[in-house]
């Protein structure tokens, strides 16, 4: 696993919050700023931004849109991945039902304890040595059941080939969902964007102040950084599948709920 840097470390609650203190000190500045300019020079009050304004909150629109997009993309991605992988598992188990007792029995309890794996590579949580540990678990069970329904096809029993090739190809997919989940895990919003949105926003709200003229408003001030903080920080939750207040613990049950079978 890459490390992590510290935009996808970094908690999202406090991203936000920092984010909303920012936009509010940036739009003062950029009332600050003009005061002090039509104070040197009153022509400067005559000056008009409210077509740089209007552009550049497009652009930040388009690129707030564009991020949720994403991010929503990828949380819906990393979703499927794991039902997929819940029926992936409950296959392999459900077909070691067909098995002798002496191998079924043996892979169950191998099964049941790769389900554990998988369930703690869940909630490890952002810990990236514990992730590592849960991974690398995973890896050689799944080796071992592996290596154990291959040595079953070299018995002389015709009934040998005929299960096995009903568990082989599930089995395959088991294994193979673990790299594909782990890859749409680690794949967020590149951090160069986000840090290009976090730029928009804070200009966005300095040009904001600029152009402001007459009292303040702490209303619509204080209602323009929270609603961006907040979209900001729905962003960061979407793109983060091991942190923050949107979480897949309902469709990690799914995985979870897999300990039913060795009850049976």
């Amino acid at each position: 696993m890459p490390t992590l840097s510290l935009m996808q470390t970094a908690p999202g609650v406090a991203v936000a919050t920092v984010l909303f203190v920012l936009l509010i000190l940036m739009y003062l500045a950029g009332r600050k700023v003009r005061s002090v300019q039509i104070a040197r020079d009153p022509a400067f009050g005559e000056s008009n931004l409210s077509a740089v304004n209007g552009t550049l909150l497009g652009i930040l629109g388009l690129l707030l849109a564009f991020a949720f997009s994403m991010s929503n993309s990828r949380f819906d991605s990393r979703r499927e991945l794991i039902v997929k992988e819940a029926n992936a598992i409950g296959t392999v188990v459900l077909r070691t039902e067909a098995f002798p007792d002496s191998i079924r029995r043996e892979l169950r309890e191998d099964l049941r304890l790769y389900v554990e794996s998988r369930i703690d590579y869940f909630a490890t949580g952002m810990d990236v040595a514990a992730i590592l540990g849960t991974m690398k678990r995973s890896d050689s069970l799944s080796k071992m059941i592996w290596k154990k329904v291959m040595s079953y096809t070299r018995t002389p029993a015709y009934e040998s080939k005929v299960l096995t090739s009903e568990i082989i190809p599930a089995l395959n997919d088991m294994i193979d969902i673990v790299t594909t989940r782990r890859s749409a895990g680690e794949a967020t919003i590149p951090d160069s964007i986000m840090y290009f949105l976090l730029l928009l926003c804070l200009t966005s709200a300095f040009l904001l102040g600029y152009d402001h003229q007459g009292p303040l408003n702490w209303v619509i001030i204080g209602g323009f950084a929270f609603m961006l903080s907040v979209t900001v920080l729905m962003i960061i939750d979407l793109d983060r599948p091991r942190s923050g207040l949107i979480r897949m613990d309902s469709t990690n049950q799914r995985i979870v709920d897999l300990r039913g079978l060795f009850n049976q």
